[in-house]
């Protein structure tokens, strides 16, 4: 079985076939969302679908509306394992909005370190800051999407039992390689970040993971198979203490 940790599912022109298609390949999806709002209109979507799970969003550049949904984040919270996007953004295009973001991250860490979750974090130019959110909150074994801080902070995000997740797009770049290189194998998950990310100009669907597993595999020295099975282990590894709903 294939994983996609982090797609946007909600954001394709249109969802129901990128599902369908999830389904008729037993491709395993955590659906990530943008604010609470937008999950509830999401889980209904996917109730009775086997493979594709809804994720229970705060994303960090929605913060100013995001403030209204805190509510309804914890009253959401109440009944998901699957959290997700969240965190900050400290990059230019979030720098106007960290003091609300800040506020808003916080609301949404009291609500999630009550029990174990399937956590998926933005963390761009934040990495440290939304690291250390975690150890005050303690929360434990979340995902940091797209990781693109420093390697002292990668390292630290390990040692504190942390994982990363590796899409398409980081597979050519610099800055992807290096968190790859750097990352043990029993800390990578794998994501597609769907419709967000690109192959040779054609937009990533979740059955684009794919070519982070045949890639792995390469690096590795490894088969697919045994790269699946890795990446099955470490998603199970988090998802296998969330309490039963």
């Amino acid at each position: 079985m294939l994983i996609d940790t982090h797609c946007h599912i909600d954001q394709y022109p249109s969802p129901e076939e990128v599902i369908l298609e999830c389904e008729r390949n037993a491709l395993r999806v955590v659906a990530v969302t943008n604010l609470p709002s937008h999950y509830a209109i999401a889980a209904e979507r996917l109730r009775g679908h086997k493979y594709v799970s809804a994720s229970l969003g705060m994303h960090p550049l929605l913060a100013a509306k995001g403030i209204h949904e805190l509510t309804s984040f914890k009253r959401m919270a109440l009944r998901t394992n699957f959290v997700g996007e969240i965190g900050l953004d400290f990059s230019r295009q979030g720098r106007a909005s960290i003091t609300v973001q800040e506020r808003v991250f916080e609301g949404v860490l009291s609500v999630i370190q009550d029990r174990p979750r399937f956590i998926t974090l933005h963390s761009r130019g934040a990495e440290a800051v939304v690291l250390e959110g975690l150890r005050r909150h303690g929360v434990k074994a979340a995902v940091f999407h797209w990781f693109s801080g420093s390697i002292k902070t990668l390292q630290n995000v390990f040692a504190e039992g942390h994982f990363v997740s590796i899409n398409p797009s980081m597979l050519s770049s610099i800055s992807g390689q290096r968190v790859i290189a750097q990352s043990p194998r029993e800390r990578i998950l794998i994501e597609s970040d769907g419709p967000f990310t690109k192959i040779e100009g054609r937009v990533c669907k979740p059955v684009s993971v794919a070519l982070v597993y045949q890639d792995l595999a390469t690096r590795w020295g490894a088969s697919v198979e045994k790269v699946a099975d890795c990446i099955q282990s470490n998603y199970e590894s988090i998802v296998s203490k969330c309490k039963t709903l």
